[in-house]
Order: C-alpha cells, then structure tokens, then sequence
C-alpha cells in the first residue's frame, strides 16, 4: 500500500529534509518513526528538498507498507514517534502511479520578514529588516513571473544538467501588521532560487539596485550577479499542488 502525507515542520534544528550521515535531518526522523511504528526499514520519497533551517507548512512525502494500515492509524503512530517539530497532519493511501516528487503539478513557498521591531523570539522564524521601500520590492517581483532561465538565481554548484528552466505562476507580496509575507507558486524551483530572488528584493527595497537587476540576472544566467542568498528561516514550504 502506498501512503501519501502532508507533514509540517520546525526547520531550526534540522540540516534540511535529505539524510546527510548522522546530521539531524528531517528523512532520518520520518525513517526512525517509521522503524518504530512498523519494524521495518522504508524509503521516503519527499515532494523536494528544503535546506538547513527551512520550515515546511506542507512538505509532502510518500512510502510503502507491505501491510494495510488504516491511513488514520499511521498518522497516530508516527506522530507518536516524530519529535514535538515535525508533525504529520494528514495521511491517506493512494494509488501506486502517485509520487510524492514527480507528480507534483505546482509548489508554493513563502517566504516572511519582520519590518516593525527586531524581535529574538521570531528571529528563526522571520529575519528582520528596516528601511525598506515595500512598493519598489513589490512592483520588482513581478518581473519574476513567467517562464525564465533561473539559472542566475541557483546555487553556483547546481549541476550543469539540470534544467533551469521553470515557471513562475504567482508571485505577490501581502503586508500583515509589521511583518510582510511574498508568495511565490511555480512548476518547480531550484536549489538557493528562492533565497536569491528575496536577497535581490531586499536590495532594491534598500535602493541598492533598480528593479531592471532582475532583468540583468536572468539574461546573463550568473548567479554572481545576484549576490546574496538570504537567511533561510523565513522560508516555508508552503503547498505542493497535485
């Protein structure tokens, strides 16, 4: 039987989703759940990997029983065993043609800064940020929309492989009582893209760069050009679409 969950999770103590050794990672928490609760050593297949400090709302991940459990009894049963900052919040059995990463239609992250007050008790949760012009980083954003090369707001390390061609569908910024919220939903997005994009948005919020750098870094595909990849405690995995 195949299992789909949608889990969220506290990023903070993690060195990202994927198992890296004996780091704490959020794969070798779901693995050690799993060898509790059932006995017996899964694979996990995630929607995508989040990095060190990256939270999730709704990171997807999929698995196999041999046997059949009710969908509500391996909810129970791993949340009994996943520490208090992972949680699965729901489980239902689907068909064997269901991957929790290639059959994913679109992803949702969000990414959120604090602009009222420096406050240490948020600081992993949403970096702080001042004197930023919010209209500017708004209308820049949206030059993000479309279909691009986002090669020059990858990792600088990204396989020469891979496609770094991706398309972004909505990318919208909401002001919500001295913190701001930028939603980005896309087919897929690359390792770093996300931090790249808001570390240029910071930017041009400073009056470092015109909105016309975003331009400049997708034509030229050089991810030194857009510098900065910013904190990852204000990233969420927000809603993967299927």
């Amino acid at each position: 039987m195949r299992y789909k969950c949608i889990l969220a999770y506290d990023g903070t103590s993690y060195y990202g989703f994927q198992i890296q050794e004996d780091l704490p990672t959020i794969e070798l928490e779901l693995k050690k759940a799993l060898k509790n609760a059932f006995g017996l050593d899964i694979k996990v297949y995630g929607s995508g990997r989040t990095d060190k400090g990256v939270h999730a709302k709704g990171q997807v991940i999929h698995f196999d029983l041999e046997s059949k459990i009710p969908a509500e009894g391996v909810k129970r049963a791993l949340n009994s065993f996943l520490p208090k900052d992972i949680y699965i919040s729901s489980v239902e059995v689907v068909n064997e043609e269901f991957h929790a990463r290639f059959s994913a239609k679109l992803k949702e992250y969000r990414y959120y800064i604090n602009v009222k007050e420096y406050d240490p008790l948020t600081i992993h949760y949403m970096p702080f940020y001042n004197y930023l012009d919010l209209s500017l980083m708004e209308d820049a954003m949206k030059l993000f929309l479309g279909t691009h090369d986002f090669k020059g707001f990858a990792s600088a390390s990204i396989d020469e492989r891979k496609d770094t061609v991706k398309t972004i569908f909505q990318a919208d910024m909401n002001i919500l009582d001295g913190k701001v919220e930028f939603i980005f939903v896309g087919t897929a997005f690359l390792k770093y893209q996300i931090r790249r994009m808001m570390g240029l948005l910071i930017d041009i919020g400073r009056g470092y760069y015109k909105k016309d750098k975003i331009l400049e870094v997708l034509e030229k595909k050089d991810p030194s050009i857009s510098h900065r990849v910013i904190e990852p405690t204000g990233l969420y995995l927000y809603k993967v679409t299927y």
